[in-house]
This record gives C-alpha cells, structure tokens and sequence, in this order.
C-alpha cells in the first residue's frame, strides 16, 4: 500500500488515495514538526518544544508524554506510519513522491513553477493549532511559495500571456500589499493587455501605500517600469524564454569518446545505428555537457519515428511542440506558418535542437533552423542520407559496444570485483547482450540486488529465458535479456509493464497508467517506480512516463490484446474529458453513459486547469479516439470529439487535428450521431475559412436531423450555417435561416439558443455597420441572457454590447465594457473574438483621442490575426501605420 502526506495546505495523510484519521492536538503537531523536517532526525527536545508550544512541563514528564503521543500517532497513522525511533529523536522517513513539499521543491528546482505552485490547497497547515510551527516554520513555507509564484508569473510574461494574469495578481496583491514584485507584475500585464492608464493608476496605489505603510518610495525596478511605460517603451514580450527540455540522461555511461568528439562539430548532425545501441543516451551525455554553449536553452522532440504502436509525429505537430517550448503563445493553424515562424524565433539565437528518434528526412526537414547559431542533432535508425547529401549534414554511425566498453558498463553497475571474481560468467553475459547498452543496463540493474548470487547463476536462468530475438536483432538476445528481467518483477508490477502496451499514446501520467492497471494512483506510482527503477519504464518528467520502443514490442508481445485494460484507459481518458468539457453547459448535454470499467475519470476545479489538462493530452486523446475506432468502439471514439468541439472551436491552431477526426467521426454510427458530428465539422471548416465546404455540410447534417426530428440541433445549424451564408454573399439565404432557427427556439423553448440568435444578429449588423439594428438586436439578446446557464453566451452577448456601443460612437460607455470582454476571452482562449475587440478597443481609443494606447492594443489583434491566417491583420497593420 502507498501512502501520501500533505502539508501545503490542512494536514493531511492518505492510504492508497483514501484518507488516514490523524488524531487532533498534539498528535497533528507531532507530525506536522516531522513531516517539514522529511529524513531528518528531530531531537527530542525539539519535539517537546513544538509540541507543547514552548511551554512543557517538566522534563521526565514531557518525554514520556512525547513517548505516549508517538505511540497513539504511529497507531492512528496504521500502514502509513513513516515514523522512526532514533537514538535521542525521532525521524519522518519520505519518499521524495510521497509528501507534497518535496514534490513542491523538485517542481521547483526543475523549473516547472506553474506545477509547483498548483500542489498548494490553501493556507500551509491551516487544521494544526499550533503558534510555535505558525511563526517559526510557516513563514518560510509561504516566502518559498511567493518566490515560486513570482518565477512561474515571470515565467508566464515572458510567455507572452497579460490579461489572463491580472485577477490572479489583483488577488496576491491583496494579501501581500507590500511585496513590490506583484504590484511590478500586474503594471506590466496591464500594460501589455492595452490598459496603460490602468497600469498607471496602479503604480500611483503602490506609490501610496508604501508611503503610508512604510514611509519609503517605490523600488528601482517599480519606477523604472513607471517611466517606460510613460515613455511607451516596454516591449510587447520583455523577455524571451529559455527552454531547457533535455530529458535526464543515464547515471552510467562508458566509452564513445570518438562519437562525443564528432559531435562537437557545427551544423547538423545525424547520429544513426540500431536500436537500443545508446543514441539518445550519447546525444544526452554530450548535450548536458556542452550546455554552457547554448546559453539561449535546448529544444527536444521525440520524433517517434520506429514506434511499433503509433505513427511517426508529423512535421507540423513537432513544430507546434517546439514553439510552445520557446514560449510561442499564439501558434499558427497552418504548418508552413509553423515552420515559417519557428525559423523566425529561431534567428539569433545559441540553442540545440535534439530530433530524436526520427523516421525519415522528409519529418525533420521542415524543422531544420535557417540560423547558424542553432546546432541540431538528430538520431534515428535510418541513416538519412539525404540530409548528408543535400543539406552537408555529419553522419555518425553508433555502432554496438566493443567487449571492453561493454564490461565497463556492467562494471560501472556491479563492480570491477565482482567481474573479476567470474570471468567467463561475465564474457558470456557481455555477448549475450551484444552490446547493446539498452539489454547491459536492465540485465546489470536486476543483478546488482543479489550481491550474493554467483554471476554463473545468473547466466543460467538467463539461458532458461532464452527466446527468438526480436525481428530488427537477429543476432542479439535482447528479449531473452528483457525476459529475465520481467521475470524478476513481482506479479503486479509485471502486470503492470504488460499493460502500459496498451496505450496508444508517446507518454502518459501516472492517471492514466492507473486506469489502465485499475488500480489508485498512489498504488500506481508504487508499480510504476519499480519499472523506473528497473529500467524498464522511463520517465521524461515528474509524473510522466514512457516506453523505449523496444520495450513497447516486447509488453505488447506479452500482453497480447488485453480488452479490458483498453476499455478502462478509453473510458477513463473519455469521462475525464467530458468532466473538462463539463463547465460548458452545451457540451454537458452530451451523455457518456455509466463508467462500466470501474475507473474513477479526473475531476477538475477550474476552467484554466481543463485547459492545461486537454494542451498537455491532445496527442493521446487524438490516439486514444483512433484506437476506439479499430476496435469498433464507436460511440467512445465519437464522443472524443464530440468533448474536444468546444476546445478546438477557441483554439484555431487545434483545427487541423480536429478536422481529421471529425471527418473520420461523422462517418460512423447512427444517422442521429453522425448528423451532430457533421454539425461540428461544418463548424471547423468555416473556421478555417473552407467556406464551400462548410456550406455543404452543414446542408448534409441538416437533412439527417430534420429526419431524425431533432429539433434543438437543427436549430443550431441554422444558426451557424447563416454566417457562412453570409460571408459567401448570399444574404437573403442567410436571413431566412437567422428566421428559421430563431423560430425553432422559440418553439422549443430554448432559450440559449434564442439568445445567441440575436447575438449573431447583433455581430452581422455590427460588421454591416448597422449599428441601431445591432443595439436592438443586443436589447433582445439582453432580455433573454437571465434564463440562460451557459457563461460563454452571456459573455458573446456582453460582447455584442460593447461593440456596438463604440460602433455608436459611444466611446466613454464602450472602452470599460470593451476592456472587460476582452480579458475575459483571453482567458477562456478565444483569440478570434479577443483580437475583433480589440480592434474595436483601439477604434474607441481613437474616439477619445488616446491615441498612445491604441498602438499596444492594435499590434496584439495584428498578432493574433496573423496567427490565425486572417487578412484582416494586414488591414489594420495599414490603419494603424497610417495613424503613426
């Protein structure tokens, strides 16, 4: 069993993710003093002093009262009890994954800040009454939280976000109104969201309440952003993002100093050979020690190029991946966009670029820099000729290791003496192995924890594991080497490596992997350590895992096509997106159906953290929804989609994906369900601008549900289906299905629709500049908005408003409400809707002759335009020159 402890935040303790009853009083103490002291010895008359709060009694007394507290603690905490009896004290033994503030530390010195500072529940032991750890040892807790904070904020700045910062920073401020750092941060997101004289206001505000509280002026680094931004001087991003992606390499490491030696050189290099012979491992060791070379970071994608169970990441997915790493907030649609701007970003900078596992020149060519202080490496088991030939790139062919660098592998692990001491056991383990690090590393681990055993022994049961090797290895016994490990696992945690075939996705979390086992997640992780440490599980960051491709053709050789653990990682993987869709309400309608596999789906809290989790899942959710559709699981491998519609729709970069599985979608199933998928593909494609084909597929749909008579989504295509009517010129068509689909709510009663109806009318008569119209037709959507739950039509409609007010020209009422909507969709992520206001915000700043703001706000709608592929970008890139 797995147990838990939590500190940021009440005090908690869990058992295999249920909760352990932690007596009140002196026993919460007891342990809270313990548990901020993880793996270190805690005297006794430390303990006495915090538990009685500095004021004990007598000597003898306390310590046998402290002796009588640990007792009932370590009874109460059951198979959870971590602590230990030392000579003179006591000690809290941790895992460092079991206990939040050690994972809050390694986030943190890891540099994943936003991970960090997400492990936090509330005020640090908020249910310990105790006035000792709230002075002495909170304090400290709170500071490294507001540090972590103010990295992760820089962080997101420097990303390019502002906005969607400033109710979080409005919030710290409140409960830290002297910590300058905030008040720095949220000017700067003011600044940068076009609110200047807001940012203003806000350094007045500091500027008083430091005089009031304290008696001193604001910092240097306060003024000095006071003053550029009076000086309009502060650049849209302040500072550019420095990735660091290269995953942990190897303790152990022998020999290649030929190969490290050829990859000094400039350029492209295409490290080649077998598979499991140490290219990544090479490539690693190198690039950890020539980072100091690449002051501007280090990029990593694994290509996956030989995956037995997926296909090869395309060129344009690998490009959005290496964007977002150099802190691309806004990535483009479209893949020649893509690559066009990751050269762009790329210029002038010192970087490494590691492609690793790639299938062919053809995937990696695109992503090749044009800038030549951009070093690339790239491994793959092709030997890539035509980047040799063509682009002058150096070949290094990885051949398998010599006998003597072999042994010293094995050496390293186990031991020059105990080589020494059998010989020809190890020879003969050495050229079973065929040197190939991948089988020397898992067969030295297993040994190394039977230091008693005879190598000769070892041999011998190896012998008995002997089996055909793997078809790329006909001259290597790498599964018998890879079976003798799994034999030596225990009978769950080779469950569970057999299972982890399943997956259908590059890298999973340890949710997923639970759900596919059908265990708790802390049991998981248990399970998933042991593989780790087995070497036969890698783990690319905290929490995440995958399989080394072989290692994936040997679990599934096992595993064979385990049905069940399929259908319980699809379900979880399908209700878990649905709990993210939930907070829509239109998505909610969908049904799941009962969870049959007895998985328990991710529940989420907040808006913001449904969208992380789709972002951080999309590839897997996309695989999972392919290898549904394989299976025959229709409605699983529909509602994929189905969930992700409302996602995809605010994220235009997302359409391409989209497009491809909805196309697939709609094919399948009933009539009904296809009709709806064809809906949401008629959708996509008017997003991205396929104009003709959104029109005729919104045509298809409609016949399907008119012939199902269903009426409520009949009315929604109406709806949509009259904008592209629109933008293709056919007005008088485009008014009649306005018509038509505002009857049919009415009808129904739906009043959500109704609503958006005037919505969309009020925005086609804002674009006409029909602007009474457009007011009337906001009044009419107003009227409507209290009867209707979904947040994201009251925000269109509050929209509508504020744009129709400055198209009015009445700028004083319409700035505010335009400032609001406009942070308001940059948080939900809408940048289509964010850069159409804040067009309009720049128009009402020109009505109230501020013209210095309108260039900030102007040049972020040119930039989310331009991201977008809307030609509307280069119109008011002329509006606004003219202006200058």
């Amino acid at each position: 069993m797995r147990a838990e402890y939590r500190v940021l935040g009440p005090l908690e303790v869990l058992l295999d993710d249920g909760p352990v009853a932690v007596p009140g009083g002196r026993c919460h103490v007891l342990l809270a003093t313990l548990l901020l002291r993880p793996n270190r010895f805690v005297s006794v008359d430390e303990l006495v002093d915090h538990v009685w709060d500095g004021e004990p009694p007598t000597v003898d007394r306390a310590h046998k009262t402290l002796q009588m507290v640990v007792r009932r603690l370590r009874v109460a905490l059951g198979e959870a009890d971590c602590v230990r009896t030392l000579p003179g004290g006591y000690q809290a033994v941790i895992d460092p994954d079991q206990l939040d503030l050690l994972r809050f530390r390694a986030l943190a010195g890891s540099g994943d800040f936003g991970a960090a500072s997400a492990l936090w529940r509330g005020p640090v032991l908020g249910n310990v009454q105790s006035e000792r750890l709230h002075r002495d040892d909170v304090p400290q807790l709170v500071n490294e939280r507001l540090t972590v904070l103010e990295r992760r904020i820089d962080a997101d700045l420097g990303h390019g976000l502002s906005g969607e910062l400033v109710a979080e920073l409005r919030s710290l401020i409140a409960e830290h109104p002297l910590r300058e750092s905030f008040w720095r941060h949220l000017m700067l997101a003011l600044y940068r969201s076009g609110q200047q004289a807001e940012a203003l206001r806000v350094y007045q505000d500091v500027r008083e309440k430091l005089a009031d509280e304290l008696g001193i002026d604001p910092g240097p680094a306060l003024w000095e952003l006071h003053q550029q931004i009076l000086r309009a001087e502060v650049a849209p991003g302040e500072r550019r993002q420095v990735p660091r992606q290269l995953p942990a390499a190897v303790r152990t490491f022998v020999g290649r100093e030929e190969e490290l030696g050829l990859l000094a050189k400039p350029g492209v290099t295409v490290v080649h050979g077998v598979g499991g012979v140490g290219k990544t491992t090479l490539v690693l060791r190198w690039a950890r020690e020539a980072r100091e070379d690449f002051p501007d970071g280090d990029l990593y994608v694994n290509l996956r190029g030989f995956d037995p169970e997926a296909r090869p990441v395309d060129p344009a997915a690998a490009a959005e991946m290496l964007l977002v790493g150099l802190g691309v907030d806004e990535v483009p649609a479209q893949a020649e966009a893509r690559f066009a701007l990751l050269r762009t970003t790329l210029v002038d900078r010192r970087l490494l670029l590691v492609l690793d596992n790639a299938a062919s020149p053809r995937q990696v060519l695109p992503l090749l820099p044009g800038a030549a202080g951009v070093r690339v490496v790239i491994t793959s088991r092709n030997q890539m000729r035509a980047l040799v030939s063509q682009h002058d790139a150096t070949a290094i062919c990885l051949r398998q290791l010599e006998f003597e660098d072999a042994r010293s592998l094995l050496a390293a692990v186990l031991g020059e003496d105990r080589l020494d001491a059998e010989p020809e056991p190890a020879r003969e383990i050495v050229e079973r192995c065929a040197g190939l690090p991948l089988a020397l590393r898992v067969f030295a681990e297993r040994v190394s924890r039977f230091p008693e055993t005879s190598l000769e022994e070892f041999v011998a049961e190896l012998e008995s594991a002997r089996l055909d090797a793997l078809s790329d290895f006909a001259d290597v016994d790498v599964r018998a080497v890879f079976s003798w490990s799994y034999r030596a696992l225990d009978e769950e945690s080779a469950r569970m490596f057999r299972l982890l075939s399943v997956h259908p996705g590059q890298d999973f979390d340890i949710s997923a992997a639970a759900a596919l086992a059908g265990v708790p997640v802390a049991h998981a992780r248990r399970l998933m350590e042991r593989l780790v440490a087995d070497h036969l599980v890698q783990t690319r960051s905290l929490g995440r895992y995958c399989l080394h491709d072989l290692l994936r053709a040997y679990a599934a050789e096992l595993c064979g096509d385990d049905e069940e653990a399929a259908l319980r990682m699809t379900e979880w993987y399908v209700h878990t997106l649905k709990n993210a869709a939930s907070l829509n309400s239109v998505v909610a309608q969908v049904d799941a159906g009962e969870v049959v596999s007895g998985v328990v789906p991710q529940e989420f809290s907040s808006w913001s953290d449904t969208l992380a989790w789709r972002r951080q899942e999309w590839a897997n959710l996309k695989a999972v929804m392919f290898a549904a559709v394989t299976r025959g699981w229709q409605r699983h491998a529909q509602l994929v989609p189905m969930y992700l519609f409302y996602f995809v729709s605010i994220q235009p970069v997302r359409a391409p994906d989209a497009i491809e599985m909805f196309e697939v979608a709609a094919t399948l199933g009933a009539p009904r369900e296809q009709a709806k998928l064809k809906l949401s593909l008629a959708s996509l494609y008017q997003n991205v601008r396929r104009y003709d084909d959104s029109l005729q597929t919104y045509e298809e749909a409609l016949l399907l549900v008119r012939e199902a008579g269903e009426r409520y989504p009949e009315a929604v295509g109406l709806i949509n289906m009259s904008s592209v009517q629109g933008q293709l010129g056919m007005l008088d068509e485009a008014e009649s299905s306005k018509q038509r689909a505002l009857a049919i709510a009415v009808e129904i009663e739906a009043w959500y629709l109704a609503c958006a109806v005037h919505a969309n009318h009020a925005v086609w008569f804002n674009v006409n500049g029909q602007y009474a119209e457009a007011l009337h037709a906001v009044e009419r959507a107003e009227e409507l908005a209290p009867k209707v739950q979904d947040d994201y039509v009251k925000l269109r409609v509050r929209c509508a408003r504020a744009s129709t007010l400055a198209g009015l020209g009445r700028h004083e009422d319409a700035l505010p409400r335009l400032q609001a909507v406009v942070e308001e969709t940059r948080q939900i992520g809408d940048t289509l809707t964010e850069a159409e206001l804040l067009m309009r915000t720049g128009e009402a700043l020109l009505g109230l002759d501020r013209r210095a703001e309108i260039p900030a706000v102007w040049q972020r709608a040119i930039g989310l335009w331009r991201d977008l592929g809307d030609e509307r970008a280069e119109e008011l890139a002329g509006r606004l020159a003219a202006l200058e």
